[in-house]
């Protein structure tokens, strides 16, 4: 059976660009980067063009590029480093945030959801695209503030930019790079401190570097003007996807339509199914869909990020997400429907 894959929310393919540079580098640059020798001195080379790939293509400076293991672990540094000087002052948190950034905001004194006042708000927190609505969301302007985007979701679907904020998490296996590949992005003045001791990445983020993930998410980066104009095109696959839909009943609901969202993303309401038992008939019929953030496939709970828009917990559970990769053709798209149309007939 041919497959169909619209889970690009969760995680993409590789580009080939990218695995290839893994593989070499896996093969042919397995020195430490910190160590002083010639096979090391090399590896360093590498991994600090690596670092300018990602401030060209970001617009900033590559110092304040700290590579990390996943988006998740760049949050946790950066909440926890944070903490030490700003903990115990208000911080405003989106409250449809992935829980890899609720997290580490648990230790801290006092935690507001947006939209609320922000004034005397030492932090502000704010996604720039929900990774299960795909709506996308403006940055608050608190004076004095540090404000952090989680742009792990937006990065290669939209244009990102890092000048309405001060620090930002982005995560390479959302844009055709690797696993293990992943950016905090800090302004040097922020009251930080760091948390995970040891030499490298400036005495930021200890741990041996991962080399072959960090070029393979340059490799990555390189292809983002391209990814961007081919999500872009998603759009109006998107709109028919949900018009076809949103025709076959009055109670189903495109959560978001009409606001701005990823061009992709399309989270369908279908009241009265349950979105879990949707998406398994769907994967036997060929298609990969989820009913939310993968993180959370499999919870008893219901979406927060669904029920924090003022949805009940059935109508959450009623939710499949779909989510298309750049350059999924049309024929792709209109087989998903008529197999959703086939299931919720049954």
């Amino acid at each position: 059976m041919e497959r169909y894959y619209f889970d690009a929310n969760a995680t993409t393919p590789p580009l080939p660009e990218v695995v290839s540079a893994e593989a070499r580098a896996m093969a042919q640059v397995w020195a430490n980067p910190t160590s002083t020798h010639r096979e090391g001195q090399k590896a360093r080379n590498l991994l600090e063009e690596a670092r300018r790939t990602l401030a060209g293509e970001l617009c900033t400076e590559p110092a304040r590029i700290i590579f990390c293991s996943s988006a998740t672990e760049a949050l946790h540094l950066l909440f926890r480093g944070l903490h030490h000087r700003l903990g115990d002052r208000p911080a405003a948190v989106f409250p449809g945030e992935h829980s890899a950034c609720l997290n580490p905001l648990r230790d801290w004194t006092d935690v507001r959801w947006l939209p609320c006042d922000t004034a005397g708000a030492a932090t502000v927190v704010q996604m720039a695209a929900s990774n299960e609505t795909g709506i996308l969301y403006a940055m608050p302007q608190e004076p004095g503030a540090v404000r952090v985007m989680d742009a792990a979701q937006a990065w290669g679907k939209v244009p990102v930019d890092l000048s309405v904020c001060d620090a930002a998490v982005l995560s390479g296996h959302k844009i055709g790079g690797p696993r293990g590949g992943a950016v905090l992005w800090m302004r040097p003045e922020l009251p930080w401190k760091a948390v995970m001791e040891g030499p490298q990445e400036r005495r930021r983020r200890g741990g041996t570097e991962d080399l072959p993930a960090i070029l393979g998410l340059a490799e990555a980066v390189k292809a983002l003007p391209a990814r961007v104009e081919a999500n872009a095109a998603l759009a109006p696959l998107r709109d028919a996807l949900e018009e076809e839909v949103l025709s076959w009943s009055p109670d189903f609901e495109a959560v978001g339509r009409g606001l701005p969202r990823l061009p992709n993303t399309s989270a369908l309401m279908l009241r009265g199914h349950n979105g879990e038992s949707v998406q398994i008939a769907l994967d036997l019929a060929g298609f990969a869909v989820s009913t939310g953030s993968a993180c959370h496939s499999g919870a008893t709970r219901a979406s927060h990020a669904i029920t924090t828009l003022g949805y009940s917990e059935a109508e959450a559970r009623s939710v499949i997400r779909i989510s298309m990769l750049p350059g999924t053709p049309r024929t792709a798209v209109e087989g998903l429907v008529a197999a959703l149309k086939r299931v919720l007939k049954k």
